[in-house]
């Protein structure tokens, strides 16, 4: 661009973000050890100079040690010497280039810093902040027309700053701007670290964008923000509020001529975006949609609703079905993949008209199934009302003969609106179902109501509103425990009823929070509101289904391709058994092969139904009546935070979830999920998976309730830093318990590539051990593996020493990280089982091969490559043993030919003590090569009745030098001497008195007091 035209874009924006500052230099910021300068594009590197002075001193020369180029810009970096940093002072320092010099004070010492800020690009403000003193980095608050928000560690790399500082780099922050920070007005925007505050001053987006679509799955385009500065800015593809793809904007030379602008286009590769995908600038949920691109089908539907809407459905049915035919003949063989460009879909918003609805019947096909019949009619029958709500229940030839008399004597009664009805043969659920469609009076709606179903009261009435609230409207379902897509409180997974709550309770949680209905990709037929209108343009159930399952399914994508929708009843709750009809093994079977078909006549409904469960809109309401419900019925929630991985840690979550406790005591358990978070509440009986966003609003509200809120923290791995630092802010208490060492080991167990025990080295010897990788997900810290280990153990040492209380199970494991940590207090308790006492079981001497049980997972960890070795020298040697693994190892080709060692699979925890009596083993051989923290296979072992076996290494040799029970080996890999101690054992093991576990469990509240007790008592002292 010519200096003309620059100058001339000025004129006409008043922006000038986008064009660089005059001269070369555009900024120079001290930080923690160093000066560093960012030179304009054009710079000469060598015209520049810098001076330094402190408090009065005459200037010197700082000699420029390096040039160096990131990310397209060139940087200047002079060193730093650290002392002038040790104590309050004022430096200048100045850089220098021809015509011109930009001179700075800047204070140093503790509790100053310099904030650098990039400026706003896609609603994300990105900076770095540097300690000029020897304290560590603060956290960083944005802060928007005053508000301040919560502290943001500094963890993101910044390799511009990776000479001379002591952090590394690793000083970067990015701070999402609040979505009513993006409204397109004003907003002053600044941060803070410690005292020292730094403003972009008043910033409003300004997107200018254009959008261009190749080829059928190719896009396009040019965006920039003219408020924001000219950085390479991501570009999101959206599909129901998930991130699918993104791209970063890159240079073009039509759009630098154009605008002046360096990074503004961008293209989606192709394959990389579906129909119904939004693109997007900007934080998710918080963004500006600058496109928005829809299917063929999706488009055919619209084109089907606009023709129904405006009059009666009738006087178009012809028009709509002739688009249905070209849907079907000519798009949906393909999947309807060809996309086309337009502006985002408004939701559909439905006042209350107040319209009374048409009169409806209740359809219950009925077989066998007694019990839940009796609760079904027993909701229903006080909603029926002569010539506004009657039912049909249609015996469909129930060989039951209960169920014959039960309806017998219902139809004897004669209640107002019922009738009973009987099949001669069977005719199946769509056959009951067409059937009872066809006694339908004029005019008259239909509910298919499962006999396994219980109605809340005036669920019927609020269906017939929810479906007629609108024009359109083909069919409504209410909310459920058992209702796939409307599962309530989470949901695709059936659960039972929240909290033991019947419907009645639910369903007027749901009705208090006034929710309006929400457009759903298909009805679910366990109670399903059918408008007559559309019943007459779709007709009954397709008999093609068999027996049933998909059947209302293709009825309401039937409908839906004629212009109807269909929407969730969402003030409405109905308590559903679900799969009476079939066993379990026979009604997979039938809904695998209809599914199957389902997808063949409709392949977009797959994507719309893993779309909506993605997107759930049902999310905030759920959470809001989950929210009221409990803050009625507890006090105190404990949250759990595990891994999920199963294993000691869950099974402990599982143990404390067991103990006895006060009713208003909630236990919760927390578990991340990839982008997502499973919560699972005990005491309530629910599952919910939620964002983290969502998790938090749903503490808030929880503590606002009321609710006192505590955390027991039990893994950290699987979690964004982002996540942990709100859990642990300090916020709520929270206490840690030690089951691995995952806090300084990043393999977590302590075993290095010999595939043993490492003997814990210095940190900077631990870090080789990370080059390839680890087994574990530490998230957004993946990153600082293999490379310095230092960022990543500061952050797990300040999460350990904000806990409230730290729990180690063993004496051994609260000594080794008081070594490594140099942490204290560390309260040692045991975890709190019990066992049931086992049958006495005859010791008798015996001779011939001794017999090795080794039990549970024998990972790497559990000493598979040693026990490996030992049955390959004891077959090579003809040595008298045999090993019996009772579980799996970690690689079954491994063993499949040595003849001494038999591995028997996976088992459940009860079916232990079966499987040792029919291996009937000398001992147990626990051949972990880690320090175990407590071990729960040597608690299972000694219920049981058998001796145990172990290396003198972590909890296990705690335990067993403590109780009893067993017979330690020296820790070797010496196969030659752990094969002679092997078989030498059984002799030592011949009177050994096997511990007695506790008959119970401690309850909840005494084994919290036993970790009051412990903590801060010396190590040496600890129960």
């Amino acid at each position: 661009m010519t200096i003309l035209k620059r100058a001339r874009r000025i004129a006409e924006t008043g922006r000038q973000w986008f064009v660089p500052p005059p001269g070369p230099v555009a900024w120079g910021r001290l930080y923690n050890c160093g000066i560093l300068v960012s030179l304009n594009p054009e710079a000469d590197p060598d015209a520049v100079g810098l001076t330094l002075a402190q408090s009065g001193e005459r200037e010197h020369d700082l000699p420029i040690e390096r040039r160096f180029t990131e990310g397209g810009t060139a940087y200047l970096h002079a060193a730093l010497d650290p002392a002038l940093l040790a104590a309050p002072a004022t430096l200048r320092f100045t850089v220098t280039e021809p015509g011109r010099a930009d001179q700075q004070r800047v204070a140093v010492g503790p509790g100053r810093h310099t904030l650098h800020l990039d400026g706003v690009v896609g609603g994300v403000l990105a900076g770095w902040v540097s300690s000029l003193s020897a304290d560590p980095l603060p956290p960083v608050h944005l802060v928007v027309d005053g508000v301040e928000g919560e502290p943001v560690r500094p963890g993101i790399y910044r390799p511009e700053l990776r000479f001379g500082g002591r952090e590394g780099g690793w000083n970067g922050f990015r701070l999402v701007l609040p979505p009513w920070a993006l409204d397109g007005q004003p907003h002053t925007i600044a941060v803070r670290a410690g005292d020292t505050v730094e403003s972009v001053g008043a910033y409003a987006p300004r997107l200018r964008s254009s959008l261009y679509v190749e080829a059928p799955n190719r896009v396009t385009g040019w965006v920039f923000d003219e408020a924001g500065p000219d950085r390479p800015s991501l570009v999101r593809a959206v599909r129901n509020g998930e991130e699918v793809a993104q791209v970063e904007t890159h240079p073009r030379a039509d759009l630098l001529d154009l605008f002046g602008r360096h990074s503004a286009a961008f293209a989606f590769p192709p394959g990389a975006l579906k129909p119904g995908t939004d693109i997007a600038v900007g934080p998710i949920g918080a963004g500006e949609v600058i496109g928005h691109l829809r299917g063929t089908i999706e488009l055919a539907r619209a084109e089907a609703r606009a023709l129904l809407l405006p009059g009666a459905p009738s006087t178009t049915l012809k028009e709509r079905r002739a688009l249905r035919d070209r849907l079907v003949a000519a798009v949906r063989p393909g999947g309807g993949a060809r996309l086309a460009l337009a502006a985002p879909a408004v939701p559909e918003v439905w006042p209350e008209t107040g319209r009374t609805p048409p009169p409806a019947c209740a359809i219950v096909p009925v077989y066998n199934g007694l019990s839940d019949l009796k609760a079904c009619l027993a909701s229903l029958l006080p909603q029926l009302a002569p010539r506004r709500m009657r039912a049909l229940v249609i015996d469909d030839a129930s060989p039951d003969a209960h169920v014959t008399r039960y309806l017998d004597d219902l139809a004897a009664a004669q209640h107002p609106g019922l009738t009973v009805l009987r099949n001669r043969e069977n005719l199946g659920f769509i056959g009951t179902v067409n059937g009872g469609l066809a006694l339908l009076e004029p005019g008259e709606d239909c509910i298919l109501v499962n006999a396994d179903t219980v109605l809340a009261p005036r669920a019927l009435e609020k269906l017939a509103r929810a479906c007629h609230r609108a024009p359109g409207i083909a069919s409504a379902t209410p909310l459920s425990n058992n209702a796939t897509i409307l599962g309530f409180p989470g949901m695709p997974e059936a659960q039972g009823p929240l909290l033991g709550l019947g419907p009645d309770a639910i369903d007027a949680a749901l009705e208090a929070a006034s929710p309006q209905p929400v457009v759903i990709p298909t009805g679910v037929g366990f109670c399903l509101y059918m408008n007559r209108q559309a019943l007459d343009e779709v007709g009954g159930l397709s008999p093609e289904w068999g027996r049933g399952y998909c059947e209302e399914v293709d009825w309401c994508l039937t409908a839906r391709d004629l212009g109807w929708i269909h929407v969730a009843a969402t003030d409405t709750y109905v308590e559903h058994e679900g799969s009476v009809s079939f066993g379990k093994g026979e009604r997979l079977a039938i809904l695998e092969r209809n599914h199957a078909r389902l997808v063949a006549l409709y392949p977009e409904y797959q994507d719309e139904v893993d779309g909506f469960i993605a997107a759930d809109p049902l999310q905030p309401l759920r959470l809001a009546v989950l929210g009221s419900l409990l803050a009625a019925r507890i006090r105190r929630l404990t949250l759990h935070v595990g891994h999920g991985l199963g294993g000691g840690a869950t099974r402990y979550i599982d143990q404390v979830r067991g103990l006895a406790r006060a009713k208003d005591h909630e236990i919760g358990h927390l578990a991340p999920m990839g982008k997502y978070l499973a919560l699972t509440l005990d005491a309530a009986g629910a599952s919910v998976t939620l964002r983290p966003n969502d998790l938090f609003g749903l503490l808030d509200a929880m503590e606002a309730a009321g609710i006192a809120i505590d955390l027991h923290l039990n893994a950290r791995f699987g979690y964004d830093s982002g996540v942990l630092d709100r859990l642990l802010s300090g916020r709520w208490p929270y206490a840690v318990t030690l089951h691995d060492f995952q806090w300084y080991c990043p393999k977590v167990h302590l075993v290095d590539g010999r595939d043993f025990y490492c003997e814990e080295p210095p940190p900077d010897v631990c870090r080789h051990c990370t080059v390839r990788g680890v087994g574990y997900d530490y998230a957004d810290q993946n990153a600082l593996m293999g490379g310095g280990l230092d960022g990543w153990l500061a952050t797990n040492e300040r999460i350990l020493r904000g806990a409230r209380c730290l729990v180690a199970p063993s004496r051994d494991t609260a000594e080794r990280y008081a070594r490594r940590l140099g942490l204290s207090g560390i309260a040692v308790v045991p975890h709190p089982e019990a066992a049931s006492p086992a049958p006495a079981r005859p010791r008798r001497a015996r001779g011939g091969t001794v017999r090795v049980a080794l039990v549970g997972g024998i990972g790497t960890h559990k000493g598979f490559e040693l026990v490996v070795a030992l049955a390959e020298r004891a077959a090579r040697e003809r040595r008298p043993i045999a090993f019996t693994v009772i579980g799996n190892v970690a690689d079954r080709k491994r063993v499949e030919d040595l003849p001494n060692l038999t591995v028997t699979g996976a088992y459940r925890p009860e079916e232990l003590p079966q499987l040792l009596a029919e291996a009937d083993p000398d001992y147990v051989f626990l051949s972990s090569v880690w320090p175990e923290t407590y071990s729960y296979v040597l608690s299972e072992v000694w219920a049981a009745g058998y001796p145990v076996v172990a290396l003198d290494i972590g909890a296990p040799a705690e335990r067993i030098r403590a109780e009893g029970g067993g017979l330690l080996l020296p820790f070797t890999r010496d196969t030659a001497f752990l094969l002679d101690a092997l078989v030498a054992a059984r002799g030592q093991l011949a009177e050994v008195a096997i511990p007695s576990l506790p008959a119970a469990a401690p309850s909840l509240a005494e084994y919290q007091a036993a970790i009051e007790g412990a903590a801060g008592t010396e190590i040496g002292q600890a129960v």
